[in-house]
C-alpha cells in the first residue's frame, strides 16, 4: 500500500494528486459529494474549470488552480482529458505559473476566462502584497502544457 504526504510532497504533486482523485474517481450512491473535498490541502484557495481544449491527442477541458501561502497567491494550470468508452476523466498536465511565485507576489483575482478560435484567453487583476501596485495578467493558454503570460502594469499603489 502507497501512502502520500502532503507535507512531503512538492506543491505541484500534491495539487495533481488532490485534484486527480478527487476529480476522477466516481463516486458511490453512499457517497457524500462534499467528502472529497475536505481531502484538499488548506492552501487551495479557488479551484475552477474554464476554457475546453483539443489536440490530436484527445480532448477535454481546462481547470484554475489559485493556491494562497504566504499572503500571495499562486496558479496552476491543469489539462484535463476526458476519458473516453467508460474511461476515467484524468488530468493530464499540471503546470505551475513560474512567474507568481518568483516575479509578482500579489493578491489576485480568479482569472475570467474568453474562449478564442485557437486559445484560451484568462485575465485577472492583481495587487502586489508588498507594494500595492496594480497589475492586469493575460493568460494566452493553449494545448496541455503551453501557456504564455503577459502583464500589464497599472497605477502605482497608495494614495
Amino acid at each position: 500500500m502507497h501512502t502520500f504526504s502532503y507535507r512531503s510532497a512538492s506543491p505541484l504533486a500534491a495539487v495533481a494528486l488532490s485534484l486527480g482523485l478527487m476529480f476522477s474517481a466516481p463516486a458511490t450512491s453512499n457517497d457524500d459529494p462534499l467528502v472529497d473535498v475536505y481531502k484538499l490541502p488548506v492552501w487551495i484557495d479557488g479551484v475552477t474549470r474554464v476554457c475546453p481544449w483539443k489536440s490530436a491527442a484527445g480532448q477535454g477541458y481546462v481547470r484554475l488552480v489559485r493556491t494562497d501561502r504566504n499572503g500571495h497567491h499562486g496558479l496552476y494550470l491543469q489539462w484535463i482529458r476526458k476519458g473516453i468508452a467508460g474511461a476515467t476523466t484524468q488530468p493530464t498536465s499540471t503546470i505551475l505559473v513560474e512567474e507568481l511565485e518568483s516575479d509578482y507576489l500579489v493578491r489576485m483575482e480568479m482569472p475570467l476566462a474568453q474562449l478564442e478560435p485557437n486559445a484560451c484567453r484568462l485575465t485577472a487583476l492583481a495587487e502586489s502584497i508588498t507594494t500595492e501596485r496594480r497589475y492586469q495578467f493575460d493568460f494566452v493558454v493553449k494545448g496541455p502544457g503551453d501557456y504564455t503570460l503577459s502583464v500589464t502594469h497599472m497605477l502605482e499603489g497608495g494614495l
